[in-house]
């Protein structure tokens, strides 16, 4: 039999744990109030300690199996206690990646995030597709310390911004000039290699001429890499691209080639709609990992009705979500893409979930 106690801040937080590391069968064996914080404090806030049981190793034997397998051998479980603040290192999930600069598609280990949120609905007593907005970000909050409206990715000297066509690169890369060049005080010079669509590089022109901010055209690989080093001076580079059909990877070849001609670091985001459906999103997610991008932005929450696809992407994807945009005014229309930010833009614009 396996014992464990708990230090948590209510029983709905021991619950949660204690199913999630020990398993369904945990019971309570007993519970008793406690103060937390360190023994000098006097303003100790009140908190539970709960002991649980389990007959049998079932998470653990779980995660030696997981150990076993050389798809996941640079990913390590942590168990922790929980800090004077009550923060349990449980909400990072059962693994977290060694390196955080690259992320991937959650699949087999944080495919568990499903059964994570029926134990949490269940709780609630309450069915997973009923769980209310704020439910949902209480859960985030509480189990998904990992995820991808937490990771961040901050812009680089150099930032190249991929897509499908008509998702707002153009007008995305418009917003972050105007924020970095306006408010932040930055030097910050604009590249389009986007000569297919007809007016993207005069459109792109014209918001450069408006910032009286550096812009040039890269037809090649060649000139892209002259053109980099023509903006060396520059605090921030904003590169925008041609858009391009997930299937159609002819023209994502050129956008790689493009961007290995960059002999510099470079930030790669991948920009999203959130009306695209799930099927798109997925292949979009796969077809352009060629390009490897670092970070999603996610555009057009403004012109959905649910936030099914952002939690689509919570659960599917690590790749951090950088900011999110919500209408075509430059540069107001655009935020962080923090858990606050954005679970309250929804409550606030009546989005269901």
């Amino acid at each position: 039999m396996i014992i464990k106690t708990y230090i948590v801040n209510d029983m709905k937080e021991a619950l949660i744990r204690a199913k999630y590391e020990l398993g369904a069968d945990a019971i309570i064996i007993s519970q008793r109030e406690v103060k937390i914080g360190k023994w000098y404090n006097p303003f100790k806030r009140k908190g539970l300690e709960v002991t649980v049981a389990v007959e049998k190793e079932t998470k653990v034997d779980n995660i030696a199996q997981t150990k076993a397998n050389p798809k996941y051998a640079d990913i390590e479980p942590i168990y922790e206690e929980p800090n004077e603040k009550g923060n349990d290192p449980l909400v990072n999930g059962p693994f977290t990646p060694k390196s955080q600069t690259k992320f991937g598609p959650r699949n087999d280990l944080m495919g568990k995030l499903s059964d994570q949120i029926n134990i949490y609905s269940q709780l609630l007593g309450k069915d997973k597709d009923s769980l209310t907005l704020e439910e949902k970000k209480g859960f985030v909050k509480l189990v998904m310390k990992d995820n991808p409206l937490n990771n961040k990715l901050s812009l680089g000297k150099i930032n190249v911004l991929v897509g499908p066509t008509g998702v707002g690169k153009t007008t995305t890369i418009a917003k972050l000039a105007a924020i970095e060049s306006i408010a932040n005080k930055k030097n910050v010079g604009l590249i389009t290699i986007d000569t297919y669509r007809i007016g993207a590089v005069e459109q792109l022109r014209t918001y450069a001429n408006i910032l009286g901010a550096d812009f040039e055209v890269a037809n090649n690989p060649n000139e892209m890499a002259a053109k980099v080093e023509e903006l060396n001076n520059c605090d921030l580079l904003l590169i925008d691209t041609l858009g391009t059909s997930p299937k159609d990877m002819k023209k994502i070849e050129e956008i790689r080639e493009n961007l290995n001609a960059i002999n510099e670091e470079i930030h790669t985001y991948l920009v999203l709609s959130l009306s695209t459906d799930k099927d798109t999103i997925t292949s979009i997610l796969d077809k352009y990992k060629s390009l490897n991008y670092d970070a999603l932005i996610i555009t057009k929450i403004d012109e959905v009705s649910s936030i099914s696809n952002l939690w689509y992407l919570m659960e599917n994807c690590t790749f951090p979500i950088q900011y999110f945009c919500y209408g075509q005014d430059v540069p107001d229309d655009i935020k962080l893409a923090t858990l606050d930010n954005v679970f309250d833009y929804c409550k606030e614009n009546d989005l269901y979930e």
